[in-house]
């Protein structure tokens, strides 16, 4: 908590309540994630879906994007790559012909 990652957690005693998570010292550096799930991509982002409701990709990380958060790390914006399917229904070099274009993007 002291060193290379953060320094504390960013409160200062004369506002214990204010600031939590401002600590992080990897200011400047990003991440992506690249993920794959047995879900098929149908599973997200749809209310009507009955195990996400809704949600994103994103927002199942959502504690981990957190994680980063605190260290000061920020995400590439619209980066999450995500395989879907891969058991019951891969399409393995589709994805990887995905992921390759979606890197392009990102870091052309």
């Amino acid at each position: 908590m002291g060193g290379t990652l953060c320094k504390m957690d960013g409160r200062h005693r004369d506002a214990p309540d204010d600031g939590y998570g401002t600590g992080g010292c990897l200011g400047g550096a990003q991440y992506m994630l690249s993920l794959t799930f047995n879900a098929p991509k149908g599973a997200f982002d749809r209310p009507d879906q009955y195990l996400f409701q809704g949600k994103s990709v994103d927002d199942l990380w959502f504690p981990f994007h957190m994680n980063q958060r605190f260290f000061a790390l920020t995400q590439v914006p619209d980066s999450t790559f995500a395989s879907y399917d891969v058991v019951k229904n891969p399409t393995i070099e589709a994805d990887f012909k995905r992921f390759k274009t979606h890197l392009a993007t990102l870091f052309p």
